[in-house]
C-alpha cells in the first residue's frame, strides 16, 4: 500500500497529499491521505481496517481514492469532484491497523519486533491468525477509545475483544484521535465514515443526549448510505447495551461529529477476493456523495 500511495502522490500531486500521522507498535506507518483542497475549511474523515481481518476495506478505500483522482475534473454519479473537493477535503486513513493486517494476511512470523512476536505466539488466536482482529499487542482497537471505556474488557490480550489496559493505550488509537482533534481544531469536521466488514449493514443510530445538529446530520448520512449501497438497517443489531470503546460512538458522543459505519461484504472474514466487485459497485461513489452532502 505504501508504494501505491507514493505513486498516487506523484501522479496526482495537485489533488492529493499523503501524511504519516503515526506508527504502529511494529513501526509501520499510519497514513492520512488528503483528497482535495488541503486548505479547505470543511473536512470529512474515512477510517478503515481498524480490525485486521477486514482488510478488504483498505482495498476499497484505496480504489475510491484512485477513482476520485482519475475523475477529479469530471463527475462521479453526478457529483462534480473538483468543485466538491475544493469546498470539503476528504481525509482517508485507509489502514488503521497495519500490524494486525500483516498478522491476518501473512502470520505472526511477519511481525518484525522479536518481543512482540514472542508475546503474540502465546495469545488466544495465535493458531488461526487469518481471523485476527486486534493489533500486534492483542488489543481490539475498536474497544480502545474513550467512549463507555472499560479497562481490560474482553478478558486477555488476543486475536479479538480485549479493550486494552486503558483508553487510548495503543499508538494506532492515538494517531486517529490526534487527527480528529487536529481536524476539529483547524477545520469544520463535518462527518466521518467508518468501514468494517462483514454483513452488508449500515449503522447510523443515535442515542439520547446527542447534539441535535449531530443527530440530524448522522441520520442524513445514514439514509444516503443505505440508498446508495442497499445495505440493511442496523436496527435489529443495536438493541443491546452501549458499545465499549468504539470509534463511531466516540466520534459522535465525545467529539460531537456525525458518524456512520458501513459493514461491507457477506459471510465470514477475511472476505474472499471474489466479493470485491460487488463491494465496489455498492460503494465506489459513496464517499464523494457523502462529501457533497456534508459540504
Amino acid at each position: 500500500m505504501s508504494g501505491d500511495l507514493k505513486q498516487l502522490a506523484n501522479t496526482y500531486s495537485d489533488y492529493v497529499k499523503v501524511n504519516v500521522i503515526g506508527k504502529s507498535n511494529d513501526k509501520r506507518n499510519i497514513y492520512d491521505v488528503v483528497v482535495g483542497n488541503p486548505k479547505a475549511k470543511k473536512t470529512m474523515l474515512v477510517v478503515s481496517s481498524i480490525h485486521a481481518r477486514e482488510y478488504m476495506t483498505a482495498q476499497l478505500c484505496m480504489a475510491q481514492i484512485e477513482h476520485y483522482l482519475k475523475n477529479y475534473n469530471g463527475r462521479v454519479k453526478g457529483v462534480r469532484l473538483k468543485s466538491t473537493l475544493n469546498k470539503i477535503a476528504i481525509h482517508y486513513i485507509p489502514m488503521t491497523n497495519p500490524d494486525g493486517v500483516t498478522i491476518s494476511q501473512f502470520g505472526i512470523s511477519k511481525i518484525r519486533d522479536s518481543k512482540l512476536r514472542k508475546a503474540l505466539y502465546r495469545m488466544p488466536g495465535a493458531k488461526s491468525t487469518s481471523s485476527w482482529k486486534a493489533n500486534a499487542r492483542g488489543v481490539d482497537l475498536n474497544r480502545n477509545y474513550k467512549y463507555n471505556y472499560h479497562a481490560k474488557y474482553g478478558g486477555r490480550r488476543g486475536g479479538s475483544g480485549y479493550s486494552g489496559p486503558y483508553a487510548e493505550s495503543e499508538p494506532e488509537t492515538k494517531a486517529v484521535v490526534k487527527l480528529i482533534n487536529t481536524l476539529k481544531n483547524n477545520t469544520k469536521l463535518k462527518g466521518t465514515v467508518n468501514y468494517h466488514a462483514m454483513g452488508s449493514i449500515a449503522f447510523g443510530s443515535v442515542r439520547r443526549g446527542i447534539k441535535k445538529t449531530t443527530k440530524k446530520t448522522t441520520i442524513k448520512m445514514y439514509n444516503l448510505a443505505r440508498r446508495i449501497t442497499g445495505y440493511a438497517s442496523s436496527a435489529s443489531y443495536e438493541k443491546g447495551g452501549k458499545s465499549v470503546g468504539a470509534l463511531r460512538e466516540y466520534t459522535m458522543y465525545n467529539k460531537k461529529v456525525p458518524s456512520i459505519t458501513l459493514e461491507i461484504g457477506v459471510g465470514g472474514c477475511p472476505l474472499p477476493s471474489s466479493q470485491f466487485g460487488s463491494v465496489w459497485r455498492r460503494n465506489y461513489s459513496l464517499v464523494i456523495r457523502e462529501a457533497r452532502l456534508l459540504g
